[in-house]
């Protein structure tokens, strides 16, 4: 399959943008993937922009890291910023 530019812009932006929210929940690659399903270096290779995502992964992860869909599209999208839901505490004891 050939990629266009906007394609590929896009993949990159949305991986950043995931990392960046997953960063801001203080979240590893691991716990990420323990919450929404996906592998670590699934994950990994989606924050690089060197995969293309599914829906349906995209929809497991926001709602791992509790964000809505559509803000990984906004074109003034912030992520610096975390939800503002409370973080997940992944201590087992």
């Amino acid at each position: 399959m050939i990629k266009s530019p906007q394609l590929e812009e896009w993949t990159k932006k949305i991986g950043q943008r995931l990392r960046t929210l997953r960063h801001a929940q203080g979240l590893s690659l691991e716990d990420l993937s323990r919450l929404s399903g996906a592998t670590a270096p699934t994950l990994s290779n989606i924050e690089r922009g060197t995969r293309d995502v599914k829906l349906s992964t995209l929809v497991s992860l926001t709602a791992a890291l509790r964000t809505e869909l559509p803000l990984l599209f906004e074109e003034s999208q912030n992520t610096d910023q975390s939800s503002g839901l409370p973080g997940y505490d992944l201590d087992d004891d």
